[in-house]
């Protein structure tokens, strides 16, 4: 049998072997879709092996390419793909290999779907375990040495002393302030005109006005009187 007649003879088996999956590109040239056993349902994942025969095939690898149909492959997992397909291919020349390729192919996409699966749970997992160990800490405060005691006693005396310092300086300003603004009583006197007259309308006309003076120097002249005639008495 030539080679001819073994790619065609396979093309059947693949074709009876996925029915839905197999696309024929060209002669000689197809893809088949390949999923995991289970797709993840968040970032769904469907890869094709791309195979197209080479004139000596199966003698000879056939061109290998992988496509993305869903989802997304970074380079390192592109090449964990490639490289185990073609190391398989290696092995297995001189008989049929697509469906050994596409096997591998499978089995290893439902792997990276679990190894991401099982990544994404522990992220998870890692980010509740941060949150609970936060809250916890609330509760348990932070340990104290004598190292942090005594520095929080310092920083707490010094913040205690420039509180201190602060409302001394407060005070200060504002009796300075208030001995400034305050005025006299001859001030508010002067300043109120209303005050001057108001007693002048209790006066009716012909009133004299009394000179206080008056009466303090004649309370002085009778007070000198009295020390007189104590003096001549004894």
């Amino acid at each position: 049998m030539d080679h001819k007649e073994e790619q065609e003879q396979e093309l059947e088996v693949l074709k009876s072997i996925y029915p839905d999956e197999f696309e024929e590109i060209s002669e000689g040239e197809f893809r088949i879709r390949l999923e995991p056993e289970e797709q993840d349902s968040i970032t769904p994942l469907t890869l094709a092996l791309h195979i197209k025969y080479t004139p000596t095939y199966p003698e000879e690898v056939p061109e290998i390419s992988i496509e993305t149909i869903d989802g997304s492959i970074d380079t390192d997992e592109h090449e964990k793909l490639y490289s185990g397909l073609m190391n398989v291919a290696q092995d297995s020349l001189g008989m049929a290999m697509v469906f050994t390729l596409s096997s591998l192919l499978k089995d290893l996409l439902t792997s990276f779907v679990v190894e991401r699966e099982e990544k994404r749970k522990k992220e998870e997992e890692d980010k509740i375990k941060k949150q609970i160990e936060a809250e916890q800490a609330k509760f348990q405060g932070t340990k104290v040495t004598i190292a942090s005691f005594l520095e929080w006693k310092e920083n707490f005396e010094k913040e205690l002393e420039e509180k201190e310092k602060a409302t001394k300086s407060l005070a200060i300003i504002k009796k300075e302030e208030a001995k400034k603004s305050k005025p006299t009583g001859r001030q508010l006197f002067e300043q109120d005109e209303s005050l001057a007259k108001s007693d002048m309308t209790y006066m009716e006309e012909g009133d004299v006005t009394v000179d206080v003076s008056l009466f303090e120097r004649e309370d002085m002249s009778d007070d000198d009187d009295d020390d007189t005639s104590f003096l001549t008495l004894s």
